[in-house]
């Protein structure tokens, strides 16, 4: 018993699937692609976080995980999971950081007989240009591919479902040619309606490309979009992730996690991190539902928001189910940019992108691109919650922090 956490008993979350089932009504298979039971295991107490997350997609047919972006433990985490959520009955991996419009590339990816690096490279340009080829990034995909070259021929293989839908800031294609600064459109898509779109886009694919055929998934995203109680305001605006818009539909068929870190506040975190270190168990690494950890009482003071209809102060309980911490905030490493992204066959289309988000008359050489590359691995920690001296941990008067968090708008 970890008197610390406070853990109580757990409380059972409904039936298993049937022994050896699929949301698709075939057995999972093993690493040689033999059918095998999943396993049995329930969340509840300080559990291996592996464990935790396949037991709670045992449990529920979509299943949240926050994160910020780039943390290089955390996806090292995602990639390594792949194996034995398949063997669990879990069908999909659902992620923003591939584009909707590319899915049809991405199976192919994820399904062929040989591993396409420059079919890989050609994604992450199409998502965000020059912005976001990282290496564990790639690693995930590739642990999906690897998977699926071992199993028999008849075993459906695991699936990547691309959750990404590009602005036409960031697809020049989108404006015929012309850029969001030229059409005075900036502004407008960065606004605070973005997060809704982009949301609402994500609870469609879902729902078409999981839900409705019966699968199971689980979606790795940013907290924005991820968090499954909460509904966050920006300034006056209130808006809906694609969490809560499958939650309001699915109530206990969809379970949020996130990862230590996961928001963008600097108390909760700290917070967080203190009641690990003085524990007296050895567990560093662990997953455990918050409604039965203190936790999940621990307050997150630099984002607004409501879960009853009046704004209200919100604790990490209020943004998850459950919680997965494998580093301190410290330890956390950046992930790695992906070497030689910018080849022949990527490099123009890299190019008009990025010059439609910087817009100048003449293009963008390759060294600058890459400059771009390395200053933008570079900000990656400064969108990370700090960690701020013990002094700094207690709220100020009124409860509240004097400057408010965003999340961010990519």
């Amino acid at each position: 018993m970890n008197k610390w956490f406070d853990v109580v008993p757990e409380e059972p979350e409904g039936d298993l699937p049937p022994s050896g089932s699929t949301p698709t009504g075939e057995s999972p298979p093993d690493a040689e692609g033999r059918p095998t039971p999943p396993p049995t295991t329930r969340t509840g107490g300080l559990t291996d976080p592996s464990t935790y997350v396949v037991a709670s997609c045992l449990n529920h047919q979509i299943v949240m995980l926050a994160d910020q972006r780039c943390v290089s433990q955390h996806l090292n985490f995602v990639a390594d999971l792949v194996p034995e959520l398949h063997r669990a009955g879990v069908s999909d991996l659902a992620w923003e950081f591939t584009n909707t419009r590319r899915q049809e590339d991405l199976d192919r990816l994820t399904t062929s007989s040989r591993w396409d690096q420059e079919l890989c490279n050609d994604l992450f340009v199409d998502l965000m240009g020059v912005g976001h080829g990282y290496r564990e990034y790639a690693a995930v995909l590739e642990a999906v591919w690897r998977h699926n070259s071992e199993l028999d021929p008849e075993v459906e293989p695991f699936r990547v479902v691309a959750l990404g839908l590009t602005s036409f800031v960031e697809d020049p294609d989108l404006l015929e040619g012309r850029s969001a600064a030229d059409t005075e459109l900036r502004d407008w898509w960065m606004g605070g309606h973005y997060p809704d779109i982009t949301s609402r886009h994500m609870a469609n694919v879902l729902t078409t490309e999981v839900i409705q055929r019966g699968r199971r998934a689980l979606v790795y995203g940013d907290a924005e979009r991820t968090t499954t109680r909460v509904v966050l305001w920006d300034g006056d605006i209130p808006f809906l992730s694609a969490g809560r818009l499958l939650r309001n539909w699915m109530a206990e068929g969809i379970k949020g996690l996130m990862f230590h870190g996961a928001l963008p506040d600097n108390f909760s975190l700290r917070k967080a991190e203190e009641l690990i270190e003085a524990s007296p168990d050895p567990e560093e690494v662990f997953g455990i539902d918050l409604d039965r950890s203190t936790l999940g009482d621990v307050r997150v003071h630099d984002l607004e928001g409501c879960t009853s209809g009046a704004r209200n102060l919100l604790t990490l309980a209020d943004f998850a189910d459950g919680y997965i911490h494998l580093v301190p905030r410290a330890r956390w490493e950046v992930a790695e940019l992906i070497e030689g992204l910018l080849r022949p066959e990527t490099l123009a289309e890299a190019e008009r992108r990025h010059r439609a988000l910087v817009p100048r008359e003449e293009p963008y050489t390759p060294e600058e691109l890459e400059d771009s590359r390395r200053e933008g691995r570079r900000a990656v920690t400064g969108a990370w919650p700090e960690i701020p001296a013990r002094s700094q941990t207690e709220p100020p008067p009124g409860g509240r922090s004097r400057t408010r968090r965003r999340f961010r708008r990519s």
